[in-house]
């Protein structure tokens, strides 16, 4: 076999492969089901990436010898080179989810973009030179996949600035949970800014991942025992699949115990009044007095899970 019929038969391997990613992608087979969770989603999204990086090479590979990283017109594929895996990056971010979810035809162009994007990251990298083909496109699979494991799915927690602290609610007594003595009243609106990359601005949620508070939390404060889980939620967590009518959500809540029990109490109020939500009939505003209670317990995020699974929630 001679050296141009080996190159040609090692393409033919990689469009093979590359079609295969992408069939394992769009089919989820032996994928666990992208509908369930973010996180599963973006290892859907790292598999049609990894599919249109091994196209990339493979289109790459067709065409004349790639320059060596230098030498004329070499320097003009390192841009795109580049700037496609950045372009992947920004199309997972997690403020793009309930827009993209609520439109079926949209979320599937963006699989395809994935595709291209990463096809082009391959073929400009290879035709700068061959290395950074290879680099480039590992660097952007293994960027998807990471994103199913940190990236995206759980956000950090937001700074509370001074001057935006505005709205009363009574002031914590609980050790570590207290406000400083003359602390300014906490907005509740303002320490939702923690919650909004994965319950959305409007309380909607994110299918698969993270229920919707708006219609949702005061049906949770009704039940028996409702009120007590939720504060149990935002003080410790939650971990484990659960059930909000009749749709499987399986995200990872974090945990907020870090902020003061005003801010939690500021928050869950906010919540309980925004986008139609009331609280139940006959229940007061959440106080910072029953965080302060709540934060003796101590319990972890697959504890609260198991509470939950105890008590008859909507």
């Amino acid at each position: 076999m001679t050296r141009t019929t080996r190159s040609a038969a090692t393409t033919y391997v990689l469009v093979g492969l590359g079609v295969v990613a992408i069939v394992v992608a769009a089919l989820h087979l032996g994928l666990p089901d992208p509908d369930v969770s973010i996180r599963n989603h973006h290892i859907q999204h790292a598999f049609f990436v990894l599919g249109g990086a091994l196209l990339g090479v493979a289109l790459a590979r067709g065409r004349a010898r790639p320059a060596a990283g230098t030498g004329h017109g070499a320097n003009a594929w390192l841009l795109p080179a580049i700037a496609a895996p950045l372009a992947i990056m920004f199309a997972m971010w997690p403020s793009t989810y309930e827009y993209i979810e609520e439109r079926p035809l949209l979320h599937m162009a963006e699989h395809g973009v994935f595709i291209v994007l990463a096809a082009i990251t391959t073929f400009a990298g290879w035709r700068f030179s061959r290395g950074t083909g290879w680099l480039l496109g590992g660097m952007a699979t293994a960027m998807a996949w990471a994103a199913a494991f940190g990236f995206g799915v759980t956000p950090p927690p937001v700074t509370l600035p001074a001057s935006t602290l505005a709205v009363a609610t009574p002031t914590a007594t609980s050790p570590g949970g207290a406000s400083p003595a003359g602390a300014q009243p906490v907005d509740g609106a303002t320490v939702y800014q923690n919650c909004v990359p994965c319950h959305q601005a409007q309380g909607t949620g994110l299918p698969g991942a993270f229920p919707p508070l708006a219609g949702h939390l005061p049906q949770l404060l009704a039940a028996p025992g409702g009120r007590e889980y939720v504060e149990h939620v935002l003080l410790y967590g939650l971990q484990g699949s659960i059930t909000v009518a009749g749709r499987t959500y399986d995200g990872v809540m974090p945990a907020w115990g870090h902020l003061g029990d005003d801010e939690l109490a500021a928050v869950l109020d906010y919540v309980a009044g925004s986008w139609g939500n009331a609280l139940p009939a006959g229940q007061q505003p959440v106080t910072a007095a029953e965080f302060a209670a709540a934060r003796v317990k101590q319990l972890t995020p697959q504890e609260v899970h198991a509470l939950r699974q105890g008590l008859d929630l909507p």
